[in-house]
């Protein structure tokens, strides 16, 4: 369907914007200290940052849109990415980028409510996996390829202004699609199963959509309820998974590419074209074909298996016949870089493009319910999140880089687990009967 495609794109946007904006300050937060002082907590705060605004603005964007519909705040939450992108470039200490990057973060977090929840209303059961995996992970991923990018186009300039540059340009993406988002129709979900706006059917008909009206009868609090279990499922999930991932995220770059003795430039070319991207492809191929819950659980269960190599690698190098060294070099190097792909290569085809595009709420929820049910999920992953990210440089400094990878192994194995045993599979089942499926449940 045309506004199915239309959906991803105007969606994709705004994610590719937070790939870029969380990828830019990971590539820069050195060189930021060099000009801005910052002691391992401030700079883990200030890394954070954007998870704690996102945390606030997920639960009132969630409930507004779940009152007077999805495409009320639509566009405002590119607005707010790119007035924090923007801001950043001119901030001239601590307290203003701190500000700058919470205000940009309450636009993603608003974004990763919306943004899923449209995508999901509007897309065919038949493709609605591979739409969403498209919006989220796909896009995610080539916003941080442009953040490396610029970056690298920047190298040559002072890095005074360089930093600056990089994640100034942070507003664009975000700007070019603030006029499509204030211009996209209302959810068909929304309107056939909670509010008919009579002006938004008409516009759907000059589309040639045909919509038929049948209004959910019972109560916010009802539906609610009957979705609390899977709501807590879900944002255990999201939790368990942006633990690592986004500290991986953020810190990989600098902390995991200095290890393997590479440019962090160069570690996310690596990583997003040799494992990110043919993930991604290989989760598209099979998404609508095998389901969610078998390319979690495989996804989850390799990124146990090499995350504990690599941390075995470097915590017992001599299990690989290799000495014991503060930077993997030669072999060690090779073998750390190939157990941190394949992880990332398994996340990619499953965890990371199904949970981590927030695609599971937004599937097991009642439509009345659906945005307050992703906000929560949202501001539980983020609050979460931001708490890991902001301890993370001083974690590392007490258990060590291995230590902390080994931990993400076993966060990644109970997951799986908890995918196994606790959530149903929605492939090719329209919104509505997953809803019964779920009641019955």
């Amino acid at each position: 369907m045309k506004l199915t495609w239309r959906s991803v794109l105007i969606s994709g946007m705004g994610v590719f914007s937070d790939g870029y904006n969380l990828y830019s300050l990971s590539l820069m937060i050195y060189t930021i200290s060099a000009f801005i002082p910052m002691n391992k907590l401030s700079e883990g705060l200030l890394v954070a940052g954007s998870y704690l605004g996102a945390a606030f603005s997920a639960l009132l964007f969630g409930l507004i849109s779940d009152l007077e519909g999805r495409k009320r705040m639509y566009g405002i939450d590119v607005t707010l990415m790119a007035i924090g992108a923007a801001v950043q470039a001119f901030s001239q200490n601590y307290n203003e980028l701190f500000l700058s990057r919470l205000l940009l973060g309450m636009g993603i977090g608003a974004d990763y409510v919306l943004s899923p929840i449209i995508v999901a209303e509007n897309a065919d059961k038949d493709k609605r996996g591979k739409a969403m995996v498209i919006t989220f992970a796909v896009m995610w991923g080539l916003g941080a390829v442009l953040a490396a990018f610029v970056d690298q186009v920047t190298l040559s300039l002072p890095s005074s202004i360089a930093w600056r540059i990089v994640l100034g340009f942070g507003a664009i993406p975000a700007l070019s699609v603030i006029f499509a988002r204030r211009k996209l129709s209302e959810t068909l979900l929304f309107l056939s199963r909670v509010r008919p706006i009579e002006k938004e059917i008409k516009n759907l008909e000059k589309e040639g959509v045909s919509l038929r009206v049948n209004i959910d009868k019972e109560s916010f609090k009802q539906r609610f309820a009957s979705s609390l279990f899977l709501i807590i499922v879900s944002a255990i999930l999201w939790l368990l998974y942006d633990v690592y991932s986004s500290t991986f995220a953020i810190y990989g770059p600098i902390t995991i590419a200095y290890n393997l003795g590479i440019t962090p430039i160069m570690f996310t070319y690596i990583a997003q074209f040799f494992a990110g991207i043919p993930g991604q492809l290989l989760c598209i191929l099979l998404i609508d074909k095998i389901g969610r819950k078998p390319l979690i659980i495989i996804g989850y269960a390799g990124v146990s298996v090499w995350l504990t190599l690599y941390s075995l690698l470097l915590l017992h190098p001599s299990i690989f016949g290799l000495p014991k060294t503060n930077q993997l070099t030669g072999e060690g190097a090779v073998l750390g870089l190939t157990f941190y792909m394949l992880n990332y290569l398994f996340s990619a085809m499953g965890p990371a493009s199904i949970i981590g595009s927030g695609m599971v709420t937004p599937e097991l929820v009642h439509t009345k319910v659906r945005g307050t049910s992703q906000a929560i999920s949202v501001a539980v992953d983020r609050t979460a999140s931001a708490t890991v990210i902001s301890l993370f440089p001083s974690l590392v400094s007490i258990v060590g880089l291995g230590g902390m990878v080994g931990i993400y192994g076993l966060v990644a194995l109970a997951s799986a687990l908890i995918t196994l045993f606790l959530v149903p599979e929605t492939k090719g089942q329209e919104l509505d009967k997953v809803e019964n499926l779920v009641s019955k449940a």
